[in-house]
């Protein structure tokens, strides 16, 4: 399956825009699911004609979203093939033991059920279909915890050992299932994280960015191409054997 339907799920901006941009240009048609009707725009812009590229518009916390993207998928592009689950949110950076509950529950209604409610979506398409493949974004935090990080970290780390259940419960299927970890990615979430830091430690914005930066072995932020690039691979052929496991694309900062 080197091109066919997918999913892309917070696909307005960011990772989710990037992954969409990337399978659009490997000759994937894609569906772009946000809550943001940027996604409208972004997908006008990338496929002027309608051809690889329509944008729903909804909450995917709210299931019926789901079901209308398959709908959309099965309408315009005649089926779907593969599942990106992207849409995600940060979480409260109080301790655990200071946690609003209702934020946890927020923190992992948006960032780990919408991704099996998707998956509820998709799967019996996929599985009629002969095949396919998902890729969950999770990550860092979910493989490392940090302080503060407890509601996110616990979303991310439940979203990869969701897929890995699936990966094992679909490839009687040959439906693959991977999970891609984001580093330090410079995105509005990312951004929104370092001004906290900025706040707190009494430093400029520019100078808690080069400090985070610094802890990046490449030396650099991740970029929604960098995700783009990974997920396209996970969906094509060339990975066809590979189900089950987490791609890390942190530039090296699990090992700093």
């Amino acid at each position: 399956m080197n091109a066919g339907v997918a999913v892309v799920t917070g696909a307005a901006r960011g990772l989710g825009l990037g992954v969409a941009e990337r399978l659009i240009d490997e000759g994937w048609r894609v569906v772009m699911v946000d809550r943001d009707v940027q996604a409208t725009i972004e997908a006008s812009r990338l496929s002027p004609d309608g051809a690889h590229a329509v944008a729903l518009v909804g909450d995917v916390t709210d299931e019926t979203v789901a079901e209308a993207a398959v709908s959309v998928a099965q309408q315009r592009f005649a089926g779907v093939n593969a599942l990106v689950n992207n849409a995600g949110i940060g979480g409260p950076s109080t301790p655990v033991h200071l946690t609003d509950p209702d934020q946890m529950r927020r923190v992992l209604e948006v960032n780990l059920l919408t991704a099996l409610m998707m998956s509820r979506a998709v799967v019996p398409h996929l599985i009629a279909g002969g095949g396919g493949a998902i890729v969950n974004v999770t990550s860092v935090l979910g493989q490392r915890a940090e302080a503060g990080s407890g509601a996110y970290s616990a979303s991310k780390a439940g979203l990869a050992l969701l897929g890995q259940a699936m990966a094992l419960e679909l490839a009687p299927h040959n439906i693959r299932v991977n999970s891609v970890a984001p580093g330090n990615m410079l995105t509005a979430m990312h951004q929104e994280h370092v001004q906290g830091i900025a706040d707190r430690s009494g430093s400029s914005y520019d100078q808690a960015l080069a400090e985070v930066r610094a802890t990046v072995p490449l030396g650099r932020h991740g970029t929604g191409d960098d995700i783009g690039n990974v997920v396209a691979w996970l969906l094509s052929d060339q990975a066809s054997y590979v189900t089950g496991q987490t791609v890390a694309v942190n530039g090296g900062i699990l090992l700093s």
